[in-house]
């Protein structure tokens, strides 16, 4: 556009204010206030200085007194002289046997009682109750942001220096997408920072040490795959399960077995499978056991959740604890097939007491290996090979039982971890009416326990993917005089009763059925009684009503 064209005019007043004298009385000078603020905490300093304690060194001679001023007593002649003539001397004898008067009274008591005689020379208490104790030495963290449970705990075999931890949640559909799937190995005289890290595509549920070659791991996962790790090769798996052969559910726990190569292991899973594995070939299983219920008709599967093999119990022995609270025997003998041989717990099969929730740890006594130990509800249940209930059990908890463990040092001692956080110690060698002791281990709920072999310590397993290392006192670690074979006695006695209960329970029913199926048994007509009854009155010449005495349902043998 055009640029403007300015023109000069006369000025023009367009308002104008009068002046106001009252306007100057309203004003008012502002106050101007100066704060100073600051968050600095308030710190005193004393400085203290104790008393010092002056110290002197002064010398002290030691010399021998007691005799007369005209006697040197470093003279042994002179001091001889003196003694003789003070036997001389008269009153030297009276005083003799006045002092004397005082000490046969303890010379006949000494006499009387030996006081230094030991009454119980040789012989050893069989226990000695002491005040147990066990105390928090270290706190392995899981290093990841997102929570992770600890699903279990392995001890390196050559000594308490290494444990691995299994890392992975186990709540259905809680795994988010962020989560990390490692798993990690602990030094136990380092806790700020991982030894090694065990990298996986799923999350490892079961991880254990191979006892023969201690470099090697095996781990089960959560998408049913097993891991088998060489640490001499990296952290990265060396070979794995071939998807075809493994699980379609978690690998809840694995199991070397005992082998002159020292590769063959198994595991079991919540798919009812038990699997036997090679770990130079992963491709494809050695054997194959279903975990079935043992029916006729239609065989039921059943889950798996824990494994327990032991060599001193038989190299062809599995036992296997399951998601519906029974036991299974597993046998595995040369070129046969893998066969259920028991069930401990199911009435399907004769037997009783089973678990209300699934079997999370069974485990065998490593002294008498016949009796196993199981969890899986609010109590702990003992068991017998021969016997299909258990033959000892503990007091029902408040709280859920997650874990158990025998301890390797002692044969009448087990520890149970418990979902409040609290971890029970029971001593058979002590007392069986009530727990030895109750301690609190962490604010959350514990998942698995692990004690290392030579008894000492213990590696407990949260929710928190803490691992908490407890120490635990030399009187759960050294076992009292004879206690293994007490402690078979008391087992052996608890097998023989469990047996007579069960021979007067057949023989109750067998004596009921012959009963039953008796064709002399007649019943009473009721009112038919009552009727002879008033009649048998009458005929006596007795009146009244229901003299005699009414029948309620009364059977009888003619």
């Amino acid at each position: 556009g055009r640029y403007c064209n300015f023109d000069d005019v006369e000025p023009k007043i367009n308002g104008q204010i009068d002046q106001d004298m009252t306007r100057g009385d309203m004003y008012v000078e502002q106050t101007i206030l100066s704060v100073t603020l600051d968050n600095i905490p308030q710190f005193s300093e004393h400085s203290v200085n104790t008393a010092r304690v002056q110290t002197k060194s002064r010398a002290m001679l030691h010399v021998e007194g007691g005799w007369p001023k005209e006697v040197d007593y470093s003279e042994a002649q002179d001091t001889l002289k003196w003694r003789k003539r003070l036997e001389k001397d008269p009153a030297f004898v009276g005083t003799v046997k006045q002092l004397t008067k005082s000490t046969v009274l303890c010379l006949e008591q000494n006499n009387t009682i030996d006081l230094f005689e030991h009454y119980f020379q040789g012989e050893e208490p069989e226990h000695l109750p002491e005040n147990l104790t066990m105390r928090t030495i270290a706190l392995f963290k899981d290093p990841a942001d997102e929570k992770r449970s600890v699903t279990k705990i392995g001890w390196h075999p050559e000594g308490p220096t290494k444990i691995v931890g299994s890392y992975s949640n186990l709540r259905f559909q809680r795994m988010t997408d962020e989560m990390p799937m490692a798993s990690f190995i602990w030094d136990v005289h380092e806790r700020n920072a991982p030894l090694t890290e065990l990298r996986t595509s799923s999350p490892l549920v079961a991880c254990q040490y191979n006892h023969k070659n201690v470099d090697c791991l095996l781990g089960g996962c959560y998408n049913g795959i097993l891991n088998f790790y060489d640490l001499r090769k990296g952290p990265t798996p060396v070979s794995k399960s071939a998807v075809e052969v493994s699980h379609y559910d978690p690998v809840y726990d694995v199991v070397w077995l005992q082998s002159k190569t020292g590769t063959e292991c198994a595991s079991a899973s919540s798919d009812g499978r038990l699997l036997f594995w090679d770990v130079r070939k992963m491709t494809e299983t050695v054997d194959e056991c279903v975990l079935t219920d043992g029916g006729r008709d239609e065989a039921k599967t059943l889950g798996g959740c824990s494994l327990e093999w032991m060599q001193d119990a038989g190299p062809t022995k599995y036992l296997v604890g399951t998601e519906h609270g029974i036991i299974l025997s597993c046998n595995k003998r040369p070129k046969k097939q893998v066969e259920v041989g028991a069930w401990f717990g199911s009435e399907e099969r004769g037997g009783y007491g089973k678990h209300f929730g699934p079997v999370c740890a069974v485990k065998r006594n490593p002294f008498h290996p016949k009796f196993f130990l199981t969890v899986g509800d609010w109590c702990a249940k003992m068991w017998m090979e021969e016997l299909k209930g258990p033959m000892l059990q503990t007091p029902y908890y408040p709280s859920f039982l997650s874990a158990a463990s025998w301890s390797p040092t002692r044969a009448g001692v087990f520890f149970l971890c418990r979902q409040d956080g609290r971890m029970e110690v029971w001593d058979y060698f002590y007392r069986m009416n009530e727990v030895s002791l109750s301690q609190k281990v962490s604010d959350c709920a514990l998942t698995s326990l692990s004690v290392q072999v030579q008894g000492s310590l213990a590696a407990v397993g949260d929710t928190e993917g803490v691992i908490t290392l407890m120490q635990l006192c030399d009187g759960l670690v050294h076992p009292g005089s004879n206690e293994k074979n007490l402690i078979g006695q008391m087992f052996d006695r608890e097998t023989k009763r469990e047996k007579n209960l069960e021979s007067i329970k057949k023989q109750v029913g067998q004596v009921k059925e012959r009963t039953d199926k008796d064709p002399r048994t007649v019943t009473i007509d009721q009112a038919e009684y009552q009727a002879r009854e008033k009649n048998f009155f009458a005929d006596v010449g007795m009146t009244g009503d229901d003299l005699g005495t009414t029948l309620g349902g009364v059977r009888a043998a003619g």
